[in-house]
């Protein structure tokens, strides 16, 4: 485990059984994926869009992809969700930056500070989360990020391999209560 200011970076985060089954499962052919032509509210209109699977939102699980995540959900000590999604950049000839935002851009500003981030990269490719401070954090299969979602990052999608497949979570830690 890395950690440097507020970030907290975990290779290898699940056991590599329980990894290979989860990220199987997301990968499969079958898997039903949504296109959305933003990659962040805050996109300018033209965008190369990306893929979405909404797996909680609004107090409700919207995906049998959320029963597979209890293991994850203890390990992050998580007591309240915001919001669960999985994200799919397909790959483009020259890497595609979003602008930089928080996941609580609609909250107030003491709200927002108790809320917590956490990203887990699906598949290992040269796309990166990139942070304002100028951190860098890179998409390696197995690798969770953990931040406060009030600290304004970006998407930088990858230019090798054909997908960049992220789980996002949004959630209040336990201790926050």
């Amino acid at each position: 485990m890395i950690q440097e200011n507020d970030f907290i970076v975990n290779d290898n985060f699940l056991a590599k059984e329980e990894f290979i089954t989860f990220s199987n499962s997301i990968i499969e052919l079958n898997f039903p994926w949504n296109f959305s032509s933003t990659m962040t509210p805050y996109d300018p209109e033209s965008t190369p869009g990306f893929f979405v699977h909404i797996v909680y939102d609004s107090n409700v699980p919207t995906s049998p992809v959320y029963d597979s995540l209890f293991t994850i959900l203890n390990q992050l000590n998580v007591a309240v969700i915001l919001r669960i999604r999985l994200n799919l950049n397909h790959r483009l000839p020259e890497p595609y930056y979003s602008p930089f935002h928080s996941d609580t851009e609609d909250m107030s500003k003491d709200i927002a500070t108790r809320w917590t981030t956490s990203i887990l990269y699906i598949n290992t490719n040269n796309g990166y989360t990139e942070f304002e401070d100028g951190t860098k954090v890179e998409s390696v299969a197995n690798r969770l990020v953990t931040f406060p979602s009030n600290i304004r990052h970006r998407i930088v999608t990858q230019t090798d391999e054909q997908t960049r497949i992220l789980i996002n979570f949004n959630y209040l830690k336990e201790e926050i209560l």
